[in-house]
């Protein structure tokens, strides 16, 4: 399975996306015959600098009237008759609908009837077609990506100054983490966006067999940040469950739920395997909650509980543990492509669980309960014969 990892801590637009991925071997040339039925522009790129690193720029020329409104019922024909790859086309359609939802939410009006504002002129709908075309050019199966950065303050736009993040944003990555550092500006567009959200599942770089990796800039070269999207491109390798690991501890009794899922996010990308809460009657009476997680190295694990719970002191213990040898298989549905999870011992499979991140994407696409996702891909992979 082709894996596209988006390292996209520094945010990320639809024209930054394209142009890590040109930069990761896209080819520009087809490119342009595959956005030609679609929009009337002119596509090239260049070579610039940020923050010591050299990363490609994609640029996209048009008229001036190719700047006007275009509604989502007839920009979902024009992509559906340009004749693109069935993959592409998908996928162009996840994400303008998913972003078409958002802006009907946002304006009051129906899907089919809402104007695209910030998305709806040719370099947008270039960029985030273009990014589903040179997904398809480079083999991608699967897109994982970091968690965004908010932003902060205003941006402009042709209807006054907005808010960062936009309404639109917002409305896209409903349930993606975000993480808000104190940078200014708008670090993650609408067209960004709705391409990570339609397209990837939430992670840190998966194990893989490196094949390559590419770096898009964006047009603002701020001083304290590289304004770049990276991409890494590779084959997914299922590493060995190790069956020392070592278990890192900590109680707390004033920390609110909201305050979890980015504990968890932070204890995850320090490295950790697993990581859980179990509620607990500390001393006096008091609930609160006991903070695991399970690492092959604690350090960093424990200095992220550390940094991140409101914990005054960790405990790490040595423990045993014996796992299932697992791997992913990706089976198609009516939905769409969704990856599972096989776990077997001694060659016996012993156990078959379709990834929840994956059918929750088709879910959202197709306007289904996650449950009937879940029992079409088990489905499908019984029609197939399991593995």
């Amino acid at each position: 399975m082709s894996t596209l990892w988006i390292d996209a801590t520094n945010g990320i637009a639809g024209d930054m996306f394209c142009a890590a991925l040109l930069d990761a071997g896209g080819d520009l040339d087809a490119l342009r015959a595959a956005i030609a039925p679609l929009v009337d522009v002119e596509l090239s790129t260049s070579t610039v600098r940020r923050h010591g690193f050299a990363a490609v720029k994609f640029n996209v020329g048009f008229q001036a009237g190719d700047h006007d409104h275009v509604h989502w019922s007839g920009l979902r024909e024009r992509i559906e008759h340009a004749g693109l790859p069935e993959r592409v086309t998908r996928r162009a359609l996840a994400a303008f609908g998913l972003l078409a939802r958002a802006e009907a939410r946002v304006h009051g009006t129906t899907v089919e009837q809402v104007a695209f504002h910030e998305v709806g002129a040719a370099d947008s709908i270039a960029d985030m077609v273009g990014a589903c075309v040179l997904l398809e050019q480079l083999g991608v199966d699967e897109v994982v990506c970091t968690a965004l950065p908010a932003g902060s303050g205003t941006v402009q736009t042709q209807h006054g100054p907005l808010d960062v993040p936009a309404p639109a944003t917002i409305g896209v990555l409903a349930g993606w983490p975000m993480v808000q550092d104190g940078r200014p500006g708008e670090l993650v567009t609408p067209t960004g966006a709705a391409l990570v959200a339609a397209l990837a599942t939430f992670g840190p770089m998966p194990s893989m067999r490196i094949a390559g990796q590419g770096r898009g800039a964006g047009t603002r070269d701020p001083d304290a940040w590289s304004n770049t999207v990276r991409v890494v491109l590779g084959e997914r390798v299922d590493a060995p469950s190790p069956r020392t690991v070592q278990v890192i501890e900590a109680q707390v009794d004033d920390m609110t739920g909201e305050h979890l899922p980015p504990l968890f996010d932070a204890l995850f990308a320090a490295g950790a395997i697993d990581a859980y809460a179990t509620p607990i009657l500390m001393k006096k009476g008091r609930s609160g909650l006991l903070i695991t997680a399970l690492a092959t190295d604690a350090e960093p694990v424990e200095t992220a509980l550390l940094t991140h719970s409101s914990t005054f002191g960790v405990r790490t213990r040595q423990a045993e543990r014996r796992v299932l040898d697992r791997r992913h298989v990706e089976v198609n549905t009516r939905f769409g492509a969704v990856r599972v999870k096989l776990g077997s011992e001694a060659g016996e499979l012993l156990h078959a669980s379709p990834e929840l991140v994956d059918c929750a994407a088709r879910a959202r696409e197709h306007g289904v309960s996650v449950a009937r996702v879940q029992a079409a891909a088990v489905a499908a992979l019984e029609e197939d014969g399991w593995p």
